[in-house]
């Protein structure tokens, strides 16, 4: 496989996309918290990504069928590797807060670096590294308070930073190799199929007719805005962007979860919050930094 270098203006576009999926999976995690109150975790997970994939395949199932039978079978090996990284997160949430779990979520930015290292044999660029350790400091403060302690649910938010990695890492990979439109709605079909599985055998049939409606409302925003449109960013995105830069974007789905809390009137803004918000955007920039520093070398 002859991979095309990338451009400057090619890696911008993808990076400041992945920004936009970051601000809707920012809005997810409290909409997500709501509707546990009306479903169990495996059935909303199922329902969720089932959909997406149904909404996907029936406009783009042209696309699909030109995929070769081994790319079938990566893409629904990535989408196994999806849900049982929302697995972790949904079923964290019941243990855990929203906010913290969106914070310890975002830890996966400085393990990426170690996971390119293995997976290609190569470190990445320094300075993307440093961004990595930059934004995940930035994190770590804003989710910092005192006398915090740890339970069962902020494990699984750890487990669940740990699947968002190898997820960037995969989808990374796939992206260049396949079609990255396809690659998503075959992700996404195989995440709800499997998911849909697992709930028939270890949850019972939720009473579908006694959901709210609103809670019908919230999860179409979930299945649209919170899976369709930021899935198919991502990963058409990081056909042109590099893996460290894909985590460090990605990563401010947490500080936008926490924005849209303070607008909502959620949360409160406070000077930790700004230090913490000044540190992720510092290695954000480090990042975009390293992209126009490489250009300008070769």
């Amino acid at each position: 496989m002859v991979i095309t270098p990338l451009t400057t203006k090619q890696v911008l576009i993808a990076d400041s996309s992945m920004l936009l999926a970051a601000i809707f999976w920012g809005s997810g995690f409290a909409v997500t918290n709501w509707l546990l109150g009306y479903m169990s975790p495996l059935w909303l997970l199922a329902i969720r990504f089932l959909a997406s994939g149904i909404i996907l395949f029936f406009f783009l199932w042209q696309r699909v069928r030109k995929l070769r039978k081994e790319h079938l079978i990566l893409g629904a090996l990535l989408g196994v590797v999806l849900a049982a990284t929302f697995i972790a997160h949904i079923i964290g949430l019941i243990y855990t807060t929203p906010g913290k779990q969106s914070f310890i979520a975002g830890s996966n930015v400085v393990m990426v670096p170690f996971l390119y290292a293995l997976f290609y044999r190569r470190m990445p660029s320094l300075l993307a590294t440093i961004g990595a350790f930059v934004t995940t400091v930035g994190l770590l403060v804003m989710a910092f308070t005192p006398g915090m302690s740890f339970n069962l649910g902020d494990g699984l938010s750890l487990l669940l930073a740990v699947g968002i990695a190898f997820h960037v890492m995969l989808v990374g990979n796939l992206s260049r190799r396949m079609d990255p439109v396809a690659l998503t709605v075959v992700q996404l079909f195989a995440s709800g199929v499997f998911l849909l599985f697992l709930a028939l055998i270890l949850e019972p049939l939720p009473a579908f007719s006694d959901v709210a409606s609103r809670a019908w409302w919230g999860l179409a925003y979930v299945v649209v805005f919170v899976t369709v449109i930021p899935f198919l960013i991502q990963t058409v995105a990081q056909r042109y962007s590099p893996e460290t830069h894909a985590a460090i974007i990605l990563s401010m789905e947490s500080p936008s979860g926490y924005i849209i809390a303070i607008l909502l009137g959620q949360e409160i803004l406070n000077s930790q919050i700004v230090i913490g918000g000044i540190l992720i955007l510092a290695g954000v920039i480090l990042a975009e930094t390293e992209t126009f520093l490489v250009r300008k070398r070769k």
